[in-house]
């Protein structure tokens, strides 16, 4: 499988310039220019050089920077940058015990693959979820490898961030419903249109209704019947999504936007208007 750098691979050294050469025979390569003379170099022979270089000026961040590899069966590995040991294509640390380097995160890997080790789905366990994040952003924080080579503190950084979007993304039913459309290449957007008739006059309705509440036991009853609404739509979210009903599960989504959208303008009524200060 051909490799991926998401950013120019340019490490600056007094005698050494890196460049991103392009991809050959499916293995990227890099041009390692030492005193005006080019050489290619795979990634790994690459990053091993690096890492036990003491004059590295800047680092711009790597997605990808292993070769990768399919063996017997079907399952997809690579090659640990560091140590040259077979990894899972889904492991963010090496897996050979010895080395456990961070490794930077496959540009096929989805958010499911990292954080819960499954195929895009949309019922979760959020437990498990919350249990994996945290061990493995404790594993890559950029505190915990402070000590390390500048490769591996500029991975832990890119990795880290990663993992937080990662774990936003599907905690949240919105977030993780707008990303598995996107993963199906059909994605709703946030600024489209309302264009059911009949959602569109549930939403007038509502807000006349918010802007008409008096007290504060009428905001608290909108704001049940919008959180049973709220789960309603997320149970059928995971029906549609489930039965592979793209359609429907896009439908539920912009409903599921609408209702959000609901939740936060009552907060804001029961934050009341902003107090004007007079000097």
């Amino acid at each position: 499988m051909q490799l991926n750098l998401a950013a120019t691979f340019a490490v600056a050294r007094r005698t050494a310039v890196w460049r991103q050469f392009g991809t050959a025979a499916g293995v990227t390569t890099v041009t390692h220019v030492a005193r005006g003379v080019p050489r290619r170099l795979s990634s790994g022979t690459a990053l091993r050089i690096l890492h036990r270089s003491t004059s590295l000026t800047t680092v711009t961040p790597l997605r990808t920077y292993s070769q990768t590899t399919r063996v017997p069966g079907g399952s997809a590995t690579r090659t640990c940058w560091k140590c040259q040991c077979e990894t899972s294509q889904t492991s963010v640390l090496c897996e050979n015990n010895s080395c456990s380097a961070i490794q930077a995160v496959s540009s096929t890997a989805t958010y499911f693959d990292i954080l819960l080790g499954v195929p895009p789905t949309f019922t979760i366990d959020t437990a498990q979820l919350r249990r994996n994040f945290l061990r493995l952003q404790q594993a890559v924080h950029p505190d915990s490898v402070s000590q390390l080579s500048a490769v591996e503190r500029q991975l832990a950084e890119s990795q880290s961030s990663w993992i937080n979007h990662a774990y936003s993304t599907l905690k949240d039913p919105l977030q993780r419903a707008h990303y598995m459309l996107e993963l199906r290449n059909a994605a709703v957007r946030e600024d489209d249109n309302v264009v059911d008739p009949e959602l569109l006059s549930e939403i007038m309705e509502t807000r006349e209704a918010i802007e008409a509440a008096g007290s504060e036991a009428e905001i608290a009853a909108l704001r049940e019947i919008n959180d049973e609404e709220i789960k309603e739509t997320v149970r059928m979210l995971e029906q549609a999504f489930g039965a592979e009903e793209m359609e429907e599960a896009q439908h539920l989504t912009r409903r599921l936007q609408y209702l959000k959208r609901v939740d936060q303008t009552i907060q804001e009524w029961e934050l009341g208007p902003p107090i004007e200060e007079y000097h």
